[in-house]
C-alpha cells in the first residue's frame, strides 16, 4: 500500500476476496490464508497474526507472510518494537513512514528493509490480551479510511478465531480433568477380615488392594477414622456379619473426615460390602473423595450444557425425524451409519447420539478417515509397538484403544481401502485390535459410528466397499437431509450464523427482510449447512453498515425469483400422524404431480412448477421417496 490512495487505490473487491480466502478455514490454515490474503490484498510486504506469551512477554507468530512464502518459528521480545506498543498500549498503530528510525533497537526492522507499519491489538471477550495482527510494508502507508476499515475488519476475525481456539482448549482441559477424577473417584479398596465385626478395627487385619492417587490410603484404618466415625464403621460392619442379615452391603452416605497423611483433613464417602471366598468371610470397604465426586458432577453438568442438540438448528419435519431416530438409537449399544450430503452436519448428528447415550462421560474419539495417508491409516486406528516400522520409536495407543468404554466415529468410512476394511470388520465382530507390530490383541469396548456421503451399497457393487462390512455399519441408518428438503430451517440457521459471527466481531446484525428470506430459500445449496454458515459469514463481512446482510457479494450466484418454502403436511384435526404415513402423503402428492405432468420433471408444466420446487429439490425428494421419474405409477 503506497503513500496515497491515488497511487494504490483499494480494489472495491478486496474485501470479498479477504472473506472468500478465509471463511472456510479455522486454526491454523485460517491464520495462513488471513496473513497471505491481507499482505495481498493490502499490497503490503508482510503481514502476520500473533499469540501473546504473557509470561515470557514476547509474540509468537500464529501465521507470517513475506512476499511470497510462510516464515515459521517467528517469535520475538516486545520491548522497543512497534509491536510493543500495539499489545502494551492495547491499540491501533499506525506507522506510515521511517518507522526503522523510530524503533532503532527493533533487530528485525532491517532486514525486511521496513518503511511502514500498521498493527492491532486482538482481546477476549473478558479483555485479555490474545496477541495482534500487523502488516509491513518497504514503502510508505499513507492514511486510507478503507484499508484501516478493512485491517480492522480481519482484526476481529482473528480475534474471534483466537477465541474459539482458546475457548476449545479450555473444554479439553475441562474434560481432561473431568476424566482424571472419574478415574481417579475410587480412591482405595480396604480389605478387612471377620475380626472386625468381632472386636473393633485395631484387630483388623487390613490390606490395600488398589491404591489411588491419594498416599494416605495405605495407611490403618484405625489412625485415618476418629473415634466417632471408627465405631460406626465396626457397627455397621457387625450389622452385615448378622447371620440374619437381608443385605450384603450398605452406602454409607454420610460424610465423615479422614486424616490424610499430609495432615489435611478430607470427607469421604464409603461403600461397605460382604463376601466370603475359601471358606471365610470378608468385607470390603470402598472409599472415595467426596469432594473430588462432587466436583466431577460439576464438570459433568457444565460440559453438558456446551453440547447437545443445542449445536443441531432447525424445526423441519425431515429434521425433527432424524432427531427422534438419535433419541431412539443413543442408549443402546448399536452401531450407526450416518449419510447424507457434504456439509449436512454428520459429526453434530454423532455427537449428539454419543452425549446422550450411557457412554457420554468417556471419549467421543474422530477419525476422519480420508484425512489419514494410507500408510499410516492401520497405525493410527489400532496403534503400533515400538520399532514396528521406521520411525516407530515408542509404543502407540490407537484411536480404538483411546475410545475404550467410549464411542468412536469414523467419518468418511468410504475412504478406508479393502485391506483394512477386512481388519475394521475383525475388531467389530471380536472387539479386539491388534496393534501393528504386535504379538497378541487388546480387548476394546467401542460403540462404533461411521459416517460417509458415498452410497455404499452401490460401492458394494462395485467390488470397492465389503459387503459383510457394510452390514455390520448399517445396523442403524441415520440419514441426514440436505439443506433443500429442510423448508423453513434455512432461514432459521441464517439467522442463528449470522447473530453468532456478528456477536464474534462485537457488533449486532439487522433482522432478515423479507427479500433476503426469500433469497436464501430459493437458492438451493449444493454446499448445504457449510456453505449457508460461509455465505451468511461473507455477507456480514462485506455489509455496507456492518449491520445487513450483503447477499448481492456473498451468493455464489444471482438467485432466481423466490418460490416459497414448501408448506409441510398438516395433520388431522384431532389425530397425529407418523412419520410414515407424512412420507407416504408426500409420495402420494408427488406422483400426482408427476402423473398430471405426464412424468416431466421440469420446464413448463412440469412436476417441479405444478409443485413451487426447484427441480433440484424435486429430484431430491423423488430419490429419498423412492419415485421415478417417467413412471408415475412407480
Amino acid at each position: 500500500m503506497s503513500s496515497s490512495e491515488s497511487d494504490h487505490p483499494l480494489d472495491p473487491r478486496l474485501l470479498q476476496a479477504i472473506a472468500a480466502g478465509t471463511a472456510s478455514e479455522i486454526g491454523a490454515p485460517f491464520f495462513d490464508r488471513l496473513a497471505r490474503h491481507l499482505a495481498q490484498g493490502l499490497g503490503t510486504r508482510c503481514a502476520w497474526v500473533t499469540e501473546w506469551l504473557p509470561d515470557e512477554r514476547r509474540l509468537r507468530a500464529l501465521s507470517f507472510w513475506d512476499r511470497d512464502h510462510y516464515v515459521t518459528g517467528f517469535e520475538y521480545d516486545v520491548a522497543g518494537t512497534p509491536c510493543g506498543a500495539v499489545v502494551e498500549g492495547g491499540r491501533f498503530v499506525h506507522v506510515p513512514d521511517r518507522v526503522i528510525q523510530l524503533y532503532p533497537s527493533d533487530p528485525d526492522l532491517p532486514p525486511l528493509d521496513a518503511v511502514s507499519y500498521m498493527g492491532i491489538a486482538l482481546f477476549d471477550s473478558d479483555g485479555t490480551l490474545l496477541g495482534h495482527l500487523a502488516v509491513l510494508h518497504d514503502a510508505p502507508m499513507g492514511e486510507d479510511p478503507r484499508a484501516r476499515a478493512v485491517f480492522e475488519i480481519f482484526a476481529g476475525r482473528a480475534a474471534a478465531e483466537l477465541r474459539r481456539l482458546r475457548r476449545d482448549a479450555a473444554l479439553r482441559e475441562r474434560e481432561e480433568k473431568l476424566s482424571r477424577l472419574v478415574d481417579g473417584a475410587m480412591d482405595a479398596i480396604v480389605e478387612l477380615d471377620d475380626a472386625l465385626a468381632i472386636g473393633g478395627l485395631n484387630r483388623a487385619a487390613e490390606r490395600l488392594l488398589q491404591a489411588g492417587a491419594a498416599e494416605w490410603l495405605g495407611r490403618p484404618v484405625a489412625s485415618l477414622l476418629g473415634d466417632a466415625d471408627h465405631r460406626e464403621l465396626g457397627r455397621l460392619t457387625r450389622e452385615l456379619a448378622a447371620p440374619d442379615a437381608e443385605r450384603s452391603s450398605l452406602w454409607i452416605p454420610d460424610r465423615f473426615e479422614v486424616r490424610r497423611a499430609d495432615g489435611k483433613t478430607v470427607s469421604v464417602e464409603g461403600t461397605l460390602s460382604r463376601y466370603e471366598a475359601g471358606g471365610r468371610r470378608f468385607f470390603a470397604l470402598i472409599v472415595r473423595n467426596l469432594e473430588e465426586r462432587l466436583e466431577a458432577d460439576a464438570l459433568r453438568a457444565e460440559l453438558a450444557s456446551l453440547r447437545g442438540f443445542g449445536e443441531i438448528v432447525g424445526e423441519s419435519l425431515a429434521l425433527r425425524g432424524l432427531l427422534r431416530d438419535v433419541e431412539r438409537v443413543a442408549a443402546s449399544p448399536t452401531t450407526v451409519l450416518i449419510t447424507g450430503e457434504t456439509g449436512t452436519g454428520k459429526e453434530l448428528v454423532a455427537r449428539a447420539v454419543h452425549e446422550r447415550s450411557p457412554r457420554a462421560e468417556r471419549p467421543l474419539v474422530t477419525v476422519n478417515c480420508a484425512a489419514i495417508p494410507e500408510n499410516l491409516q492401520e497405525s493410527e486406528l489400532f496403534g503400533h509397538e515400538r520399532g514396528a516400522f521406521t520411525g516407530a520409536t515408542s509404543r502407540r495407543a490407537g484411536r480404538f484403544q483411546r475410545a475404550d468404554g467410549g464411542t468412536l466415529f469414523l467419518d468418511e468410512v468410504g475412504e478406508l481401502p479393502l485391506d483394512l476394511q477386512a481388519k475394521l470388520l475383525r475388531v467389530l465382530q471380536e472387539g479386539e485390535v491388534e496393534p501393528v507390530g504386535g504379538q497378541r490383541s487388546v480387548r476394546v469396548d467401542v460403540r462404533v459410528i461411521a459416517a460417509t456421503h458415498r452410497d455404499l451399497s452401490a460401492m458394494v457393487k462395485a467390488g470397492r466397499f465389503r459387503e459383510d462390512l457394510f452390514y455390520r455399519l448399517n445396523v442403524f441408518p441415520l440419514r441426514v437431509p440436505p439443506l433443500r428438503e429442510r423448508g423453513g430451517d434455512v432461514v432459521r440457521l441464517a439467522e442463528h450464523f449470522a447473530r453468532s459471527f456478528a456477536e464474534s466481531l462485537g457488533r449486532t446484525v439487522a433482522p432478515l427482510g423479507e427479500s433476503e428470506r426469500a433469497r436464501l430459500s430459493s437458492y438451493d445449496w449444493p454446499g448445504n449447512v457449510r456453505e449457508l454458515q460461509n455465505v451468511i459469514e461473507r455477507a456480514l463481512l462485506t455489509s455496507v453498515d456492518g449491520r445487513h446482510l450483503n447477499l448481492d457479494r456473498a451468493l455464489p450466484e444471482p438467485a432466481s425469483v423466490a418460490a416459497p418454502a414448501p408448506a409441510e403436511p398438516s395433520p388431522e384435526p384431532d389425530r397425529i400422524l407418523t412419520d410414515a404415513e407424512l412420507r407416504d402423503r408426500e409420495r402420494a402428492n408427488l406422483v400426482r404431480a408427476l402423473a398430471a405432468s405426464g412424468g416431466k420433471v421440469s420446464g413448463p408444466g412440469g412436476a417441479a412448477q405444478r409443485l413451487g420446487l426447484r427441480p433440484s429439490t424435486l429430484s431430491s425428494r423423488m430419490k429419498a421417496l423412492g419415485v421415478r421419474p417417467g413412471r408415475p405409477s412407480s
